[in-house]
């Protein structure tokens, strides 16, 4: 018994699949191979989707053919790779020609039998167009695979001459993504008329141009939120808009943020979020930036949350600036601090700005690009220049502050174990330079940093106290745990700590230019310790061992990109790009020579189908007694289709008649004598008759129809290719 396939293909769904099946194997082969193979799988994918249908018409079991296009996928290409074809290929084209061969050889006969199979299979199972829509998907990814992580430069092919032209490529990129997302869509529209077909893809196409629209007037996608850290925010800011006045937002959401958890692995994704722009010249004494977003010094008994007193961390950014605004609590530190201007452009929306270290002041900044951008404010910081050693001799406290206020930053665990390590530490360091605070911050820092092993997976947030499950357990944690464990370890020996949280960024990230782009694995947490004078010092642990990789680079290309977008300047490309100019002004004169020419034909094409239509009711008054009989009815026909009656496939002229008989009867005696004059009768009506019949057929047909079906169907110029 044969099997008869779920649905068959028309010529228009058979065409289409062909080029998808082509487009998408070029696209899988073109980062692969040389324009020599990416050519021989666009030949073998497309043979092999014009042979799948004949396959699925075939009485083979689709088991079978499943087996039947894996075994020839195996042998082929194990026959081609075979010792015995290398030597032949060898002899015929020498030994780089052979390699060219072989390799253009295994790219066909793989696209070939892939593509067979699987067309065979879909068009017997519809369940199997989602594994072509996984094929086409598969093949644009990794086409577009350099652009992962918001890399908006990459691949260069594409996005080169963009940047060569002064454009941003982020456009290109999203057509790029309609146009694979049209593809992959039209795999299913498997019609059976060419019209049917051409008239859903126009609704997917249309549809797809309209989420591209969507995406310029409401902004790019936003980034995946970062690590738990509580750095980013999906609702605005309850402060927002108030300028200088308010406070800083103490809800239980908010300290929630720096909550322990086992699975931090979140925060190595690299699409960025934040642009900072350096105004003056700027090297960080540890060779780190560090963008201070918020600070938890409060105790809860389990962990360090927000402050809930009002004289605590007040030199921290209330919320984002409207207007010019001031910091309450500035640092001090003349000698040991400079005056640092800092613009940041975020691409994601935060819970709170960030600034580098001890922000002065804030104001907002115009924003460059509304689509890139969220917001943009400019800081104005006081960073520390001095290294620990230029901070002896300098006591902990400020003398404003009160004793509540010193208890808020000096409690932490009733657990002896802290105090304990802490001493054991500290006696570890000279006698004359225990009583220094920067010194015990560094020993203790420093010794977490030995000691202790770095990982985004651990095992210690279900423990009452994860610090110390941390800490006097296994040593392998993140930020967080090292955070708290300096901060409770200080604590213990009566040094001011808490835990600040925002990103860090590598000096060496910046690569010599002044732009810098922070990204969810910036995120970070670190103890700051007070230092009377100076204000609240960055003293992070650096963990000497760790079990994860470090986040790779940031690219140059993007970097540079990037800073240029947010200082409103024209993007320029790299200085090793390629000058595509030539190829760009060429590209556009045939696209618009293309154009023309669509609208060109169009307008001929409607010419010439009004011009068919107006023949075809005119040519009875030229037509010769023997062909008015054909003509007439030809006519008539013509106007039954604009009235939209027309004969189906398979109904006869006498049945057709018959079905429109109580519309327009007399179309019956002219379908009568129609027929009888095509099969070669002898007796011919007069043309009087003829035309008789035709003008009554026309009045009941007027009398009978709806008036504006009629009118729509004259003024449509392609009714008349329905008559038959």
């Amino acid at each position: 018994m044969s099997v008869v396939p779920s649905r068959s293909l028309g010529v228009a769904g058979a065409g289409l699949r062909t080029v998808v099946y082509a487009a998408s194997a070029g696209a899988f082969a073109f980062p692969l191979a040389t324009s020599g193979s990416v050519w021989a799988a666009v030949i073998g994918a497309a043979l092999g989707a014009v042979l799948g249908p004949p396959l699925a018409r075939s009485s083979l079991r689709s088991l079978t053919v499943a087996l039947f296009g894996v075994g020839l996928l195996v042998s082929t290409l194990s026959l081609v790779g075979s010792d015995a074809a290398q030597r032949v290929a060898v002899n015929l084209w020498g030994a780089s020609g052979a390699l060219s061969w072989i390799r253009q050889a295994q790219f066909f006969l793989g696209s070939l039998w892939i593509a067979w199979t699987l067309a065979a299979l879909s068009a017997r199972h519809r369940l199997l167009s989602l594994v072509e829509v996984g094929f086409c998907a598969t093949a644009v990814a990794s086409l577009l695979l350099g652009h992962r992580h918001g890399a908006i430069n990459r691949p260069f092919e594409l996005a080169d001459p963009i940047i060569a032209s002064g454009g941003d490529p982020t456009l290109a990129l999203l057509a790029a993504g309609v146009v694979a997302a049209a593809l992959t869509v039209s795999v299913l529209l498997r019609e059976r008329g060419l019209w049917r077909s051409f008239f859903h893809l126009l609704v997917v196409a249309a549809l797809l141009l309209l989420v591209m629209q969507t995406t310029s007037w409401m902004g790019l996608p936003q980034p995946p939120a970062g690590a738990g850290l509580g750095l980013r925010s999906d609702k605005p800011d309850p402060q927002e808009g108030k300028g200088q006045g308010g406070g800083r937002p103490r809800d239980k959401a908010n300290n929630e943020d720096l909550e322990f958890r086992d699975d931090n692995s979140p925060s190595q994704n690299q699409a960025p979020v934040a642009v900072v722009l350096l105004h003056d010249d700027y090297s960080p004494p540890r060779g780190l930036y560090y963008f201070r977003q918020g600070a938890f010094s409060q105790f809860n008994g389990r962990r360090l949350v927000s402050a809930t007193r009002a004289d605590a961390d007040q030199d921290l950014i209330p919320n984002f600036p409207s207007a010019p605004m001031a910091i309450a609590e500035a640092p001090g530190g003349e000698g040991t601090r400079a005056t640092l201007d800092t613009t940041v452009a975020l691409m994601a929306d935060h819970a709170r700005p960030f600034a580098l270290e001890a922000p002065l002041s804030l104001s907002p900044e115009d924003n460059p690009d509304p689509s890139r951008f969220r917001r943009v404010y400019r800081v104005t910081s006081a960073a520390l220049t001095a290294d620990e050693y230029a901070l002896l001799g300098r006591d902990v406290f400020s003398p404003k502050w009160s004793e509540g206020l010193r208890g808020h930053y000096t409690r932490g665990p009733e657990d002896p174990r802290y105090k304990a390590l802490a001493e054991k530490i500290l006696g570890e360091v000279k006698e004359e330079l225990r009583h220094e605070p920067a010194v015990k911050a560094l020993a203790v820092t420093e010794w977490l940093g030995r000691e202790g092993v770095y990982s985004l997976k651990t095992k210690h947030a279900a423990a009452e106290d994860p610090t110390a499950d941390f800490l006097f357990g296994d040593k392998i944690g993140y930020c967080v745990h090292f955070a708290h464990a300096a901060a409770y370890l200080l604590r213990s020996a009566g040094v001011p700590t808490r835990v600040a949280t925002g990103y860090v960024v590598d000096e060496a990230a910046r690569q010599g230019g002044s732009a810098m782009v922070l990204t969810s694995a910036n995120s970070h947490a670190w103890p700051e310790v007070y230092i009377d004078g100076v204000g609240w010092v960055v003293m992070d642990v650096a963990p000497q061992r760790s079990l994860d990789p470090p986040p790779p680079p940031p690219d140059p290309d993007l970097q540079r990109l990037l800073g240029q977008l947010a200082r409103g300047e024209k993007p320029t490309a790299s200085p090793d790009a390629r000058d595509l100019q030539p190829l760009i002004a060429a590209f556009k004169y045939w696209v618009e020579l293309l154009a023309r020419g669509v609208v060109a034909g169009l307008v001929a094409l409607l010419f010439a189908l009004y011009l068919a239509k107006l023949w075809r009711r005119l040519a009875p008054m030229f037509a010769s007694a023997s062909q008015l009989p054909r003509v007439l009815y030809r006519a008539q026909l013509d106007r039954m289709a604009d009235a939209r009656l027309h004969r189906q496939r398979g109904e006869s002229r006498e049945a057709f008649a018959r079905r429109v008989q109580s519309l327009a009867p007399a179309f019956t005696q002219l379908t009568s004598r129609h027929v009888a004059v095509a099969f070669g009768s002898q007796w011919v009506a007069s043309p009087e008759e003829l035309r008789g019949l035709a003008q009554q057929s026309q009045r009941e047909l007027r009398a009978n129809t709806v008036a504006w079906k009629r009118w729509l169907g004259v003024l449509t110029p392609w009714t008349w290719l329905r008559a038959r």
